[in-house]
């Protein structure tokens, strides 16, 4: 299986705080009065996989953060079942690029990854892509 590349002007990756579309999804969250609601900046996009481990990569521009926490989430079933949730690392942030690796051991349908931002962040989803990873040793 090939890689699967989506852009960040592909309509399959929607949000929350969407400022505008060009090459790139841009999101921009409002400074918030209240600190602890936080918005998802990506979900989407609502593909099916087969079984097999997973690296999903999220390339991404962050242009402003207020203090808070950015997370990442790997979910299915309207969001029903949440597969996989971290706090995003800061270096991750600086680079761009925040990187996780899954095994699916059943075909997942309707899979979504979602970013999850505090209010004040502003940065724009470059891409976002899925690659199989070969099976190790038996």
């Amino acid at each position: 299986m090939d890689a699967i590349v989506i852009s960040g002007a592909d309509p399959r990756l929607e949000s929350e705080i969407e400022a505008g579309r060009d090459s790139a999804l841009h999101v921009k969250s409002a400074a918030k009065a209240d600190q602890g609601i936080d918005q998802y900046a990506l979900y989407g996009p609502y593909i099916a996989l087969p079984p097999g481990h997973y690296r999903i990569e999220l390339a991404l521009t962050v242009d402003a953060r207020a203090t808070g926490r950015v997370g990442i989430e790997l979910c299915h079933s309207g969001a029903r079942v949440r597969l996989y949730d971290r706090p995003c690392f800061e270096w991750e942030l600086a680079r761009g690029l925040i990187r996780v690796s899954y095994p699916f051991e059943h075909p997942v349908e309707n899979l979504e990854v979602r970013l999850r931002v505090s209010s004040g962040f502003a940065g724009s989803i470059r891409q976002l892509s899925f690659e199989r990873l070969p099976a190790g040793p038996s």
